[in-house]
């Protein structure tokens, strides 16, 4: 896998398509605040903002990007 950076800005839509088992992790930080919002929101909220959205601070906004960023580079 080549070309993709994860960082905080990309969509969540584009990190589950790459990288399906993101939302696995992120099911540990509140995903499921989202569940049934998930269709329409999906192609519009960030990681970052997915972050905002259920309270994170900005130090587990990066630990949140790094486990998901070993998982992609595992791969």
């Amino acid at each position: 896998m080549t070309g993709v950076r994860i960082n905080e800005d990309i969509l969540l839509s584009e990190l589950f398509e790459i990288l399906p088992e993101a939302k696995e992790i992120l099911e540990n930080y509140g995903y499921s605040k989202i569940r049934e919002v998930e269709d329409v929101v999906l192609d519009k909220l960030s990681l970052k903002g997915f972050c905002r959205l259920v309270g994170m601070e900005e130090g587990e906004v990066a630990k949140v990007v790094k486990e998901i960023s070993d998982l992609y580079n595992s791969k």
